[in-house]
């Protein structure tokens, strides 16, 4: 049986959505987390005979597209484990490897669930792509804040996370594919602008959303960050399009940048 139940409703000729959970326990984190979502714009707990969930979708959103990101952020909420709770003390960047591993675990599950959906993600740019992401980063640790646009360093990362004293635990940054050029500058742009001596578990998300051939972008990828003047090694193929590596910090090539390559096909 699901988690959730989604109703397409019309009041006074306005569309909206009613979301009925399994368990109202989790009623108030549910809400905070689709209220998060691009394709809403109010969401209310209401008290009927079994207290639910009033959704209005955006200006710029239909129902249809309002439902498939709702299914996507629940499926995904409920399906997930919280990360894991312990923190290495004697290291600065204060993520377990188990964590890190965790949250690239479940933005390439998220992300591979996007790909199905052609109608939502047509819509995003790269701002687009990250603010589809926050929200889920945000549902899956209660003593971790996942923020956007946050400033770090010398520039505004698009994901960061932080643990509950400030301290950065993930830096992501979020770019469409344009070709072998620029995703050395996007790595540059990481290494350089946004990754302080003290920061160690990162990430580059890649959209594809105009190349008909994937494989062939995904070698010129891989083939591309072992050329960048910081790549210290390759690790291991996570997936069949999500890629770890390690490089040298900007500031101190004795201390190591883990990276992953992770790529989504939005064609």
């Amino acid at each position: 049986m699901s988690d959730f139940i989604i109703e397409h409703r019309t009041t006074y000729d306005k569309p909206y959505l009613k979301v009925q959970l399994k368990n109202n326990d989790k009623l108030e984190i549910v809400q905070k987390l689709l209220s998060e979502l691009q394709s809403i714009k109010k969401v209310n707990i209401t008290k009927n005979q079994r207290t639910d969930i009033t959704v209005y979708p955006s200006k710029f959103y239909s129902q249809d597209e309002t439902e498939e990101e709702i299914n996507i952020q629940l499926e995904s909420f409920f399906s997930s484990q919280p990360i894991d709770p312990y923190f290495e003390k004697e290291k600065f960047s204060s993520i377990s490897d188990i964590a890190y591993s965790q949250i690239i675990n479940e933005i390439n599950i998220f992300g591979l669930n996007l790909e199905k959906f052609k109608s939502l993600y047509s819509k995003f740019d790269e701002e687009g792509f990250r603010e589809f992401f926050l929200p889920h980063l945000n549902s899956i640790s209660k003593t971790h804040s996942t923020t956007g646009e946050t400033f770090n360093k010398i520039g505004k990362t698009d994901i960061l996370v932080q643990d509950q004293d400030g301290v950065n635990v993930f830096i992501a940054e979020c770019k469409i594919w344009h070709g072998e050029k620029e995703l050395l500058k996007a790595i540059d742009q990481l290494l350089t602008r946004y990754v302080t001596w003290r920061d160690e578990k990162t990430a580059l998300i890649v959209f594809n959303k105009d190349h008909q051939n994937l494989s062939q972008l995904l070698n010129t990828a891989k083939d591309a960050l072992k050329k960048h003047k910081n790549f210290h090694s390759y690790v291991k193929e996570t997936t069949s399009t999500s890629f770890s590596y390690i490089f040298k910090n900007e500031e101190d090539s004795n201390k190591k940048v883990y990276l992953e390559l992770m790529v989504f096909n939005c064609v």
